[in-house]
């Protein structure tokens, strides 16, 4: 009896936890949808919103090139595949390394976030560019 008690009990658990977490991730997206729709990007008010404006920009700049390379994986075969694969691994490494240290002398500062997306979004808008490049052709 006292075994199925504690199984139960950890069967319980593990699913309350499952809830807890399967509700924050809905909050933590729709709070991205609803800091969008308050805000005016175009006139952020004050730092906050530039910093908020600068994270959603660079959000979709990364959901831009995710959505171009899984189309050129897919008009790829092979080595060619493997090769690209093995490239975008290497740029997402360049990419952080080079931001980071971009922004490095604004470390521990209001705006380093900040600084850093800009870097992220213009280096992720670049490597769309380059893979669609190879994708029109």
């Amino acid at each position: 009896m006292k075994i199925n008690l504690r199984i139960s009990r950890s069967l319980l658990l593990s699913i309350a936890l499952m809830l807890i977490l399967a509700t924050a991730s809905v909050f933590a997206k729709s709070d991205r949808s609803v800091i969008a729709q308050q805000i005016n990007c175009d006139r952020p008010q004050g730092d906050v919103q530039v910093r908020a404006c600068i994270r959603l920009r660079y959000e979709a700049s990364d959901k831009r090139l995710n959505e171009v390379y899984k189309k050129l994986v897919v008009a790829l075969s092979g080595e060619e595949k493997a090769l690209l694969v093995d490239a975008q691994l290497g740029w997402i490494k360049l990419r952080d390394k080079t931001c980071e240290f971009e922004v490095y002398r604004n470390r521990g500062g209001t705006g380093y976030q900040g600084f850093l997306n800009e870097c992220l979004d213009r280096m992720t808008q670049q490597r769309t560019a380059e893979l669609e490049k190879y994708l029109n052709k």
